[in-house]
């Protein structure tokens, strides 16, 4: 009874320090290792399978609540929802996010292959696919996939991004994870346990040193292949002319945005700062004009009009728009050359949406979100061109899923984002958003262009390096020259379909190792 105790323990303590250490804003990449090692060590020693889902869950609930607890700053803070509620409804959102991790331990400890290597390779795989589900199902929560904490570090796997892709990093991450556990606890229960617990006989000396060997081999050769790509790989070209680019950074606060006192304000400050800017391609925040484009005053959209022509530049605003009574989140371009819309097709639940609710009705009485009836953009939206580039733009959180930024790849030659982060106050939300902005420069091999109203604003490079930023919750304009790139990387090509096969093939393996234990066993 007390070693369960102890091992759920140590299963929250470090889901919770690797969600909290291993991602943006500390993003220490090496955390992960360590932390799926010891949730990898746990389950090669859960007595049942009952129990590798209770330390899967464990695991993931204190990871969920250690790194994504801030939505109760959108739901308290901002949504109007009393602050008990609001810590109730984001410890029900991490516990839902934890049944992902609840799968790949239950199963995990269900098929537990005797070979080290397959174990390692069936729980990594088991995590992965989990971790693919949860990218998927009810619209889709990618933050904190294990890939995005390589987004970072030159010694990290960040190299494998554009082969691979983030769920392809996630699997290499914590199959190394389980080869470290390999070096760490002997697998065999016959010669490694009894009543008192591990034992430390000359043979299993002489079996760790050798599984310790085993490791730092793969770790060499993983290392080794990492740096390779690193430095002698290139997986895309420049397109077109170096462009000077204006991202503006308004800094309007979430509890005053939508206030309508505030509104004229709102747009004399983003007249000032669009006048302000030196680019040919001015860039503003999602939902940067607090109305429906309709009802934004006409005279004010022509004086907007009017300075982009004396610039000889284009805008892109953030904007609502209407249309046959249904309202988009839309990004809006005006100028010296035509005017394209892109509308926002992934919308966030419970954001921009409202679903189930009839089943959700007590939640909705004590919530407050404006502008929470949005329709999706059509999926098959032509790209905006404009200054001789083609934008792949994503609104939101968009740019947390690979598949909503792929739908403009490769003609897509510059990424842009336009956010509002304010939602989540002065949490860590903002610096994992840029982190998965990050990674998503880096699988596709394209800058990487940030408009956030209260930032983080930034230009990323194709390796996925921020190059420039504005501090958070600070008003102002960053200038940059941006070079567009073309070309397509290997998991443009591909998308996820190799790792998902290599992860099925892995649930297949641990499967048949299970069948065959029990074979075995009924023979005996």
């Amino acid at each position: 009874m007390r070693s369960n105790v102890i091992a759920l323990f140590l299963a929250a303590t470090s889901g919770a320090l690797t969600a909290w250490l291993g991602f943006a804003p500390v993003g220490w990449w090496w955390v992960p290792f360590l932390g799926f090692a010891v949730l990898a060590a746990l389950l090669q020693r859960a007595p049942s399978v009952k129990f590798g889902a209770v330390i899967g869950f464990v695991f993931g609930l204190g990871y969920f609540l250690a790194g994504v607890s801030w939505v109760r700053v959108s739901l308290g803070d901002f949504g109007g929802m009393p602050l008990p509620m609001a810590w109730f409804a984001a410890f029900l959102f991490c516990s839902v996010l934890a049944a992902f991790p609840l799968l790949a331990g239950a199963f995990t400890a269900w098929a537990k292959p005797r070979n080290a290597w397959f174990f390692a390779f069936v729980f990594a795989c088991a995590w992965t696919f989990a971790e693919y589900l949860r990218a998927h199902v009810f619209t889709g929560f990618e933050w904190l996939s294990v890939g995005t904490s390589q987004s970072g570090g030159e010694v990290s796997f960040q190299p494998f991004i554009p082969l691979v892709g983030s769920f392809g990093v996630t699997l290499l991450t914590v199959l190394t994870a389980g080869v470290i556990a390999r070096a760490i606890t002997p697998i065999d229960d016959s010669r490694a346990k009894n009543s008192q617990g591990l034992q430390f006989s000359g043979f299993q000396k002489a079996w760790r040193a050798s599984s310790a060997l085993e490791a730092a081999v793969y770790l060499v050769v993983v290392g080794g292949v990492a740096n390779w790509l690193l430095f002698s790989w290139t997986p895309s070209e420049p397109a077109g002319r170096p462009l000077r680019v204006s991202l503006l950074q308004g800094n309007v606060p979430q509890s005053m945005k939508w206030e309508p006192e505030k509104f004229v304000q709102t747009l004399q400050m983003y007249e000032r700062l669009i006048t302000q800017s030196k680019g040919e391609l001015i860039i503003l925040p999602e939902t940067a004009l607090p109305a429906p484009l309709s009802r934004i005053p006409s005279d004010y959209i022509e004086r907007l009009r009017g300075i982009a022509f004396s610039k000889g530049a284009n805008l892109l605003i953030g904007v609502p728009v209407q249309e046959q009574g249904k309202f988009y989140n839309a990004a809006v371009s005006l100028g010296v050359e035509d005017s394209q819309q892109y509308r926002k097709v992934h919308l966030v639940p419970f954001g921009e949406y409202m679903p189930l609710r009839g089943l959700l009705a007590w939640f909705y009485a004590n919530l407050t979100i404006p502008m929470s009836d949005f329709s999706p953009g059509d999926a098959a939206q032509a790209p905006i061109k404009i200054n001789g580039q083609t934008l792949g733009i994503s609104i939101c959180y968009e740019d947390t899923f690979a598949r909503d930024v792929h739908r403009t790849l490769p003609d897509a030659t510059l990424l842009v984002n336009m956010s509002n982060d304010a939602w989540f106050g002065k949490s860590a939300a903002a610096e994992q958003h840029l982190q998965l902005s990050q990674l998503r420069a880096i699988e596709h091999a394209r800058p990487m262009l940030r408009a956030n109203n209260t930032g983080i604003t930034a230009v990323i490079d194709e390796k996925g390096r921020v190059t420039q930023r504005l501090e958070p919750f600070t008003e102002g304009i960053l200038e940059t020259t941006v070079q567009g790139r073309k070309g397509a990387t290997p998991y443009m090509m591909w998308g996820d379909l190799p790792v998902l096969l290599m992860c099925l093939a892995g649930i297949g393996i641990g499967v048949a190792q299970r069948l065959r234990r029990r074979a075995g066993q009924e023979a005996s």
